[in-house]
């Protein structure tokens, strides 16, 4: 088993090689975070210390450092002012939607902000939602008054259990086709998905697609929808132009690890273009290893033509759609019949394509690619992919749906 310095040791070993950002940050300040460690520390106190150095790099999403044994805590919550609204939250912790947190272990909200402002990178209180999760995880007591008024010391659990939801689904009314996606990481669900409701892909007037929350996953997956998404007999890639290519660092433990991972899917019965497609992978690595940043010339979405299809498409995102979200987001507002409405996205594809490198029961996930817009102040961090119509998040939120209802009478 690895020492605590051990562990740090690597992790500013990994930043100052593979890490996509390696070029922009560096190490970062790491020496003042390894003067802190000590291999007889608190467990905690070594996950808060890591992660709070990871912060100071500002990338969201795709720089993380986490604890297997440590588990979720089972709600969700969004800032205004000085108090921590409940939006959504598992029965076991003593929870409710409107459930308002007024101080944490002591501290008023504000006060715990200012306590662990690295960690926030900067975001406004609209886009804090995702963070507080990962902050409330080392705290114990929260002080909460319940929509009745009365007031209760809750304790923080970690091993909450939630009900299952679907992550895929979709819904008819009328001549509206509604499609959610929580993420995009189960290509077999989500072509199963499409496949139910092709018929009503193609006679709908109006498409509504809802990624508020979408976790990511895979680019690949929201592919099938692209066509019903742009103008009808039009190429998609006449729309979509990236100004700036990707840059992938090929490392040698990059390399290495890709390899290794592609290996994996070369099992069992598999179709003889997936094969190709994964051999020709793993030889790119094989020959680029070592080489560091290199452009990256894949054109996605080459020789899709948008057909007839819907007459309106409208994406609802929000602050929590990330990575493979921001992605779907940024290529559907190049679409002259799309319209985003709700809040723009994480914006976190600056940096992505991410290794994860395990440490016993740790978890070091970091980005391999870059996007070179960011040398042109392009970037997304910290911004998003913008919407069309922007409805601010506010209390009155919970317990309906703004942004839906908004849609269905767009």
């Amino acid at each position: 088993m690895m020492t605590n310095k051990e562990i740090f040791k690597e992790i500013v070993e990994i930043m100052r090689e593979d890490s996509a950002t390696c070029k922009d940050y560096g190490t970062g300040n790491s020496q003042e975070y390894e003067s802190q460690i000590s291999d007889d520390m608190d467990r905690k106190d070594f996950l808060h210390l890591v992660q709070e150095y990871l912060a100071t790099f500002g990338v969201e999403g795709h720089l993380l450092f986490t604890d297997f044994s440590l588990e979720k805590i089972g709600f969700s919550v969004m800032r205004q002012d000085d108090v921590l609204y409940v939006i959504k939250a598992n029965k076991d912790t003593g929870l409710v939607s409107e459930d308002k947190i007024v101080a944490i272990d002591g501290f008023s909200i504000k006060e715990l902000f200012q306590r662990e402002k690295t960690f926030f990178m900067g975001e406004t209180a609209e886009r804090e939602g995702k963070i507080w999760s990962a902050v409330l995880k080392f705290y114990n007591v929260l002080t909460v008054i319940h929509p009745d008024d009365s007031k209760e010391d809750i304790s923080i659990i970690h091993n909450t259990k939630g009900t299952e939801t679907e992550c895929y689904s979709f819904e008819e009314y009328d001549d509206t086709l509604y499609l959610r996606f929580a993420d995009f990481a189960d290509l077999d669900a989500i072509n199963q998905l499409f496949s139910k409701c092709k018929y009503l892909l193609e006679k709908c007037k109006k498409l509504i697609v809802d990624v508020r929350g979408n976790g990511g996953g895979a680019d690949s997956a929201f592919v099938p929808l692209l066509e019903y998404c742009f103008p009808e007999g039009e190429f998609v890639t006449d729309y979509y132009k990236p100004e700036y290519p990707i840059e992938i660092n090929y490392s040698v433990r990059n390399c290495k690890d890709r390899i290794e991972n592609l290996k994996k899917y070369l099992v069992g019965d598999i179709p003889e273009e997936m094969t190709a497609m994964l051999n020709t992978m793993i030889a790119n690595n094989t020959e680029n290893m070592g080489k560091g940043f290199l452009d990256d010339d894949d054109e996605f979405a080459s020789g899709i033509i948008g057909k007839k299809g819907p007459e309106k498409v409208l994406i609802i995102t929000d602050e929590s759609c990330g990575s493979s979200g921001d992605a779907f987001a940024e290529v559907m507002s190049c679409s002259p019949k799309v319209t985003l409405v709700g809040r723009p996205t994480m914006g976190i594809t600056d940096f992505s394509n991410c290794n994860v490198v395990s440490f016993d029961d740790f978890r070091f996930v970091y980005p391999t690619s870059r996007d070179k817009r960011i040398d042109y102040g392009k970037g997304l961090a910290h911004k998003g992919v913008p919407v069309d119509y922007y409805i601010p998040w506010s209390p009155e939120h919970i317990g309906k749906d703004v942004e839906l209802d908004y849609c269905l009478n767009y």
